[in-house]
């Protein structure tokens, strides 16, 4: 009866500390999803994103949306369809951290400019990310702003936002989990 109460006992202490002590720490959350206004989807997208170490995220989303035009002259409105897909360096410990990163908005445009010329293309741009992250080492909200440039290398009505560089800005609300 000693030996099985010692036995017991031995296995508790060998196993059981280590399963106490992380009763208390908090989960880790590898996963988030949010909803990005402006930014690198266009006027808004919502994604995915996987934190695959504790400073790089791998990010994809998706938006489809009609142009905020104002048509005055009843012109139907240009419709677009991104995937943002982005690789984000994270700098600083704790809940506050920079975001470095980069990647390629792809996407699918419709312009409708007259009744007679619809036009459908596809698009990719290089964009950027240079923002404010703050998000709690395990579960909760996530929260991003920043500066989000785009470049197309498409020329005319097919560069997507614009040809050339074109500066952009985003915040992002969302849950880790």
């Amino acid at each position: 009866m000693r030996i099985r109460r010692g036995f017991s006992l031995l296995v508790f202490l060998a196993c059981g500390s280590p399963c106490l002590a992380q009763a208390g720490a908090a989960p880790i959350a590898r996963n988030a999803v949010y909803l990005e206004l402006l930014g690198n989807g266009g006027l808004y997208s919502v994604n995915f994103e996987r934190i695959l170490h504790d400073t790089l995220a791998l990010r994809v989303g998706f938006a489809t949306w009609n142009s905020p035009a104002i048509f005055y002259d009843g012109t139907p409105p240009d419709r677009f369809t991104t995937v943002p897909v982005t690789v984000s360096y994270l700098l600083g410990g704790g809940e506050r951290k920079l975001e470095l990163g980069g990647g390629v908005t792809f996407g699918r445009a419709t312009r409708d400019r007259f009744a007679s010329d619809r036009r459908n293309f596809s698009f990719s741009s290089l964009t950027g990310i240079i923002g404010y992250r703050s998000q709690p080492p395990g579960r909760g909200y996530l929260f991003r702003a920043g500066v989000t440039p785009f470049y197309s290398f498409d020329q005319g009505d097919d560069a997507y936002p614009d040809p050339g560089f074109t500066l952009s800005a985003g915040v992002s609300f969302g849950y880790r989990f």
